[in-house]
């Protein structure tokens, strides 16, 4: 019994080995620990994380403090580099909507997170989904169906939900939009448009909004036939994503 116990605790190069910890790890980080051993890493599944870089190790098996071989072979779950594309043919049916229905499908189905970005009078139920805007362009509403369109997965979409006469609405964040997607919202939205040139501008529908007025806060208020004031530039702001 000592000698079968011996054995085990023991590789044909010497004494058994505790395996590492590689979760959190980059992958070449993991390479310099498991050469010292000749562990033998190998990528079984990859996953994207909004707030992680890529090639960083989540998973790992064997588990942390397992003794193992020299030679073992280490299975790893690491992060993707970019974000999966979803088409926008493949998401649940959103225009016309419940959105506390559908905001739940999105995050289940496909780990997209939701954001109310204002509300527009409809004779119909209120809360219902009545535009979705991804970063600025509009990809649904009455009039538009971007079915072509492909978001990463892990977005953040912007609805526009609706709501009953008269009832307040958040104040909009249209800085970064263009003058043309802006004026869509802020008109659906029942607000009156004060718009400012800060340069000339040849196309003022190319043009981008650098400021508004009220500025944009998640907890003010504006009701229907509000003026909002927007500045326009023919540049984007270096702040704006791409």
């Amino acid at each position: 019994m000592i000698t079968s116990w011996w054995l085990k605790c023991y590789t044909r190069h010497g004494q058994s080995i505790t395996l590492p910890d590689f979760v959190g790890k980059s992958m070449e980080e993991a390479a310099q620990m498991a050469s010292k051993h000749d562990f033998v890493l190998v990528k079984v599944d990859s996953l994207f994380k909004v707030d992680q870089p890529g090639s960083m190790i989540l998973q790992q098996t064997p588990i942390a403090g397992s003794f193992v071989k020299e030679d073992r072979k280490v299975y790893l779950v690491v992060t993707k580099h970019g974000a999966d594309l979803v088409p926008v043919s493949s998401l649940p049916k959103l225009y016309g909507q419940s959105f506390e229905v559908k905001k739940s499908e999105l995050q289940r189905g496909f780990d997209i997170k939701s954001n109310i970005a204002g509300y527009v009078y409809d004779a119909g139920p209120v809360n219902y989904i009545m535009m979705v805007i991804y970063q600025g362009d509009t990809i649904l509403s009455s009039k538009i169906n971007r079915q072509e369109y492909k978001l990463p997965r892990g977005a953040t979409l912007d609805f526009i939900l609706s709501t009953d006469t008269g009832a307040d609405i958040p104040v909009p964040n249209v800085v970064c939009m263009t003058y043309d997607a802006a004026q869509f919202l802020l008109s659906s939205m029942g607000l009156i448009i004060e718009q400012i040139e800060e340069d000339v501008i040849d196309d003022i529908n190319a043009s981008y909004i650098i400021h508004q007025e009220p500025i944009f806060d998640q907890d003010s208020k504006m009701k229907s036939g509000d003026t909002i004031r927007i500045f326009l530039n023919n540049k984007k702001p270096v702040s704006c994503p791409d």
